[in-house]
């Protein structure tokens, strides 16, 4: 375990570097709306979401990511203070379901998990990375074939590890984008920008 963890922790630097390119969608501007199915097989659109409320818009690489699993289980552990704040959080990933039911049963978490289907949710808030042939990376062998099979596949796709919060109007009014996998959101930062 401690083997996997070093190699993922080493593919991750090499991973921030090739993501530097990506640019957070700018604070102000109208959020993308988008709708999918989570984990309970309910269509999630944010129209019905922002009636009631802002959003907490989360992305993470997968569950075999030490860090998104220490980033969702903190979201969980504070998730009544940010109910509280009349917001929502809603969690999208590249995985497929039966990853996302491993991350729920790593996390606890009790809010929505989307599997961004082809990418789309990924793509409209520009944190779609696309490992390429050309990449110089440490352990590229080794988290290619791993994201293909947890993404289902032929690509190897991840999301810059992001976070946006759109307030009820629909306006993105905060942002925490890092190409650095180690660098996330806290819940401390979140509640103080709801």
């Amino acid at each position: 375990m401690k083997i996997l963890f070093l190699l993922i922790s080493l593919t991750q630097i090499a991973l921030a570097q090739h993501g530097k390119g990506l640019k957070p969608l700018a604070l102000g501007s109208t959020a993308p709306s988008f709708s999918a199915i989570n984990q309970d097989s309910i269509l999630v659109k944010s129209s019905d979401l922002l009636s009631k409320g802002p959003i907490v818009l989360i992305f993470y690489r997968g569950a075999w990511c030490p860090y998104c699993q220490r980033h969702i289980h903190e979201i969980q552990e504070g998730f009544q203070q940010i109910l509280d704040k009349k917001a929502s959080v809603v969690v999208v990933t590249p995985e497929k379901s039966e990853y996302i039911e491993k991350m729920i049963s790593k996390t606890g978490a009790t809010f929505s998990l989307l599997h961004d289907t082809n990418y789309e949710i990924m793509s409209k808030y520009n944190v779609k990375y696309t490992i390429q042939k050309k990449d110089k990376m440490a352990f590229k062998t080794f988290l290619v074939p791993l994201v293909k099979k947890h993404n289902k596949d032929s690509e190897a796709i991840l999301p810059i590890p992001a976070t946006y919060i759109i307030g009820k109007e629909g306006k993105i009014k905060y942002v925490h984008f890092d190409a650095d996998y180690k660098n996330r959101s806290s819940l401390e930062e979140i509640l103080k920008n709801l």
